[in-house]
């Protein structure tokens, strides 16, 4: 019992380094070498838990699409209309992408690696918004005329961009934009916050 435990530590310890390594590398530079050091394991043990490092990126991916399958969950509770579980769905996404290193991990190994059902099959928030969206659309909640499809889009796409803004140094003092980038001040709660003061009165009816 004691060596199995032992060795499930040693996997979780592995999986773990290697959420940061693709987090901050991508997948391509990331090496077996690079995840063991940061794990503090040899590169023996690594292997014996993960034979490749495409091994251990799906290890990652699917830690990934657990963290934010729980998120989701959360923050379906939130609300009353499919709208407003929409913008708490965005919000706990937000939060988890810039604390949680899996997640933010899981994104960008999808990106990078994809999959072969797309990368809405790899990432389950994806599906969430598709569906909050059109369960707005049947209960009236969402503008009518709004086309729900373009909807989703969107807001995948800020999700996105909030998401790939946390990756990026922050704003200094004083310069709410960054030139060329579009870059909102603030933490990455308060952008989504500010994005959705704008949008939200053009979706909601």
């Amino acid at each position: 019992m004691a060596i199995q435990q032992r060795a499930e530590r040693t996997r979780a310890s592995i999986l773990r380094a290697a959420a940061r390594v693709f987090d901050s590398q991508g997948y391509e530079r990331a090496s077996l070498a690079r995840i063991g050091r940061e794990a503090e394991v040899t590169t023996g043990a690594l292997t014996f838990h993960f034979e490749t490092k495409a091994d251990l990126a799906e290890g990652v991916r699917g830690q990934a699409r657990e963290v934010t399958g729980q998120a989701i969950r959360i923050a379906d509770g939130a609300g009353e209309s499919a709208v407003r579980k929409l913008v708490a769905v965005t919000h706990e996404l937000t939060l988890l992408f810039a604390t949680d290193e899996v997640a933010r991990a899981g994104e960008r190994l999808a990106r990078e690696l994809g999959s072969g059902e797309g990368i809405a099959s790899e990432c389950p928030w994806r599906r969430e918004v598709a569906r909050l969206v059109r369960s707005a659309a049947e209960e009236g909640t969402l503008r009518s005329g709004a086309d729900a499809t373009a909807v989703a889009a969107l807001i995948t796409y800020v999700v996105t961009g909030v998401e790939l803004a946390t990756r990026r140094p922050g704003t200094p003092a004083g310069e709410p934009w960054l030139g060329e980038t579009g870059a909102l001040d603030g933490s990455a709660p308060e952008r989504l916050e500010r994005i959705w003061r704008l949008i939200l009165p053009a979706l909601e009816s």
